[in-house]
């Protein structure tokens, strides 16, 4: 059965489609939760979400394109239910500090102290900003998806999702830059 052939059928309600998407799809499904959750998500929770994966696929059928890859709207399923069941098991850490730092590898006391104290303000802005804005922010820079996964999730337009990034990244250049200069005058 081709995918257009099983998306049809997904859309149609039938269990049998559900079925041979589940056995072709799961793997790919725990690894991209695996890969997002990390170490902290037990082997149970991962079930969780893959199962979580299969049945908003199924709750949303009706929803899918049949011009658009299936793998592409399980991967973004699967991205955002681990990281909703992250934020259940941390919800007051936003974002690991060693994905907020830069990569560069300056050493020494002050360089790592100047790095932690950069990624505290970068929290600390970004938990300042609109929760709609900050969670648009946190999917596209953070996690890595796609405009178009974003808003497709969040079922937004591409581009307000485009001006929200924009919006975002100006006031948060604007903020660092004030906080900067009137550290300076310290």
């Amino acid at each position: 059965m081709n995918e257009t052939k099983l998306i049809r059928a997904l859309q149609r309600g039938q269990r049998g489609a559900l079925d041979k998407v589940i056995s072709h799809y799961s793997s790919y499904v725990a690894s991209i939760a695996r890969n997002v959750s990390g170490v902290q998500t037990t082997r149970e929770d991962l079930e969780e979400i893959v199962s979580d994966v299969f049945i908003a696929l199924w709750r949303t059928a009706e929803r899918l394109d049949e011009t658009r890859p299936l793998k592409s709207y399980l991967a973004a399923i699967a991205r955002n239910a681990a990281v909703d069941r992250l934020r259940r098991i941390r919800p007051e850490e936003p974002l690991p500090e060693e994905d907020i730092l830069s990569a560069d590898e300056a050493q020494g006391p002050e360089a790592e102290a100047l790095k932690r104290e950069q990624a505290e303000t970068l929290r600390r802005l970004l938990l300042e900003m609109a929760a709609d804005d900050r969670e648009i922010f946190v999917r596209f820079y953070y996690y890595r998806q796609t405009v178009r996964e974003i808003a497709a999730l969040l079922g937004r337009n591409e581009s307000t999702v485009k001006a929200r990034l924009a919006r975002g990244r100006a006031r948060l250049r604007e903020r660092l830059i004030r906080e900067v200069d009137g550290n300076a005058h310290l």
